[in-house]
């Protein structure tokens, strides 16, 4: 791997990891608070992807940068959305310059493409990239330079932090770099060494084991642990932090966790009976059943489950019907329980339980 931070921690110490903040600096920053984080005094590691996706780049990258550079225990480390920008600051050539310039997701700009509108560039073309580079340098080198030199892997005693994970090999400080910040169901990988692997970059959620929730996932028989919230990627998402406390040769893993969606309050007990059901999106095979209501009822060939959709939480993808969500997950919920409203559809709400269930509730038990 590019790099790795060896770290020597103090017998007494504590450890705040978060990955995937994907721009959400206003989240972070509160987070930080809620967590009392010390700088000087705490570490802080932020497992890559700081980046892209929603539209705070800038004020993010800014952000993080103040952070490592307030503190000598604050590190951020590289993640595959956190590329795009560096390599077309120092990389690219016209060709894959242009085309990532212009490049929007959902309607999302990237944060180089910001970048050259804050200073003036709203069109690239040949003739004017290489000014566009030279003028964005200009305004925002340190920044640019901070994320072209991110490490890739931090390692300490008992915990190894990378952003998607390591190659099943005893030599895995030579992980290639493109998979250490892009492999995808690490979970489902085993983990190469003796210590905590601590990643991000797949979102919990995707996982049976997520129990329907975006909490972070703790395997201790393979000692890793995916701590991405999901945040810009799932439609109902969060931002994870693990809390890791070190007392000698003592360790113990703290959960704290927020969402950026409006906290509104629940005005009647709620329960259906019914039980989330999970559906692997990379290994499905939907068929609709019937409609109701606006829910669609529809079985997965593939793991035999049945249940319940809104109409528009159902997508085509490869000439096939497909689902990013586990069917039939409507929460148990009290009368005065706090839920965070992600979305709303067919007088349903999408919501974060309290208990960070994630699923659907009816529009009229919410105040």
């Amino acid at each position: 791997m590019k790099k790795i931070i060896k770290l020597d921690l103090p017998e007494k110490c504590r450890i705040i990891a978060v990955s995937d903040v994907h721009t959400s600096r206003d989240l972070l920053e509160r987070m930080l608070k809620k967590a009392n984080y010390k700088a000087g005094e705490d570490y802080l590691v932020i497992v890559g992807d700081i980046l892209e996706h929603w539209n705070n780049n800038i004020n993010t990258l800014k952000y993080v940068k103040a952070l490592c550079d307030e503190s000598d225990r604050a590190y951020c480390l590289l993640g595959n959305n956190d590329t795009f920008c560096s390599r077309m600051a120092f990389d690219y050539p016209y060709k894959r310059f242009s085309g990532k310039f212009y490049y929007s997701e959902n309607g999302n700009e990237n944060a180089f493409l910001q970048m050259a509108k804050s200073v003036g560039y709203d069109h690239c073309t040949d003739e004017n990239w290489l000014d566009i580079r030279k003028a964005v340098f200009d305004r925002y080198g340190r920044e640019l330079e901070f994320l072209r030199d991110l490490p890739i892997c931090l390692e300490t005693e008992d915990h190894i932090f990378v952003h998607a994970g390591l190659e099943n090999r005893p030599d895995w400080e030579n992980t290639d770099d493109t998979f250490a910040i892009t492999v995808k169901w690490f979970l489902r990988r085993e983990n190469p060494t003796d210590k905590w692997l601590v990643v991000g970059h797949f979102p919990t959620y995707n996982y049976k084991r997520s129990g329907a929730t975006c909490l972070p996932i703790i395997d201790s028989k393979k000692r890793i642990i995916d701590i991405d919230g999901g945040l810009s990627i799932k439609k109902a998402c969060q931002m994870n932090f693990l809390i890791i406390h070190r007392d000698g040769d003592s360790y113990t893993h703290e959960i704290m966790w927020d969402t950026p969606y409006p906290v509104r309050r629940v005005r009647e007990d709620f329960s259906c009976g019914l039980k989330p059901l999970y559906v692997d999106w990379s290994d499905q095979d939907m068929e609709i059943l019937y409609e109701k209501a606006g829910f669609v009822k529809l079985r997965d060939n593939v793991s035999g489950a049945e249940g319940f959709l809104p109409r528009r939480e159902i997508y085509e993808k490869d000439g096939r019907i497909s689902v990013y969500q586990f069917l039939s997950s409507f929460p148990e919920v009290k009368r005065g329980e706090d839920v965070s409203v992600c979305a709303e559809d067919n007088g349903m709400l999408l919501v974060i339980t309290e208990r960070g269930r994630v699923g659907w509730l009816p529009k009229d038990i919410i105040i």
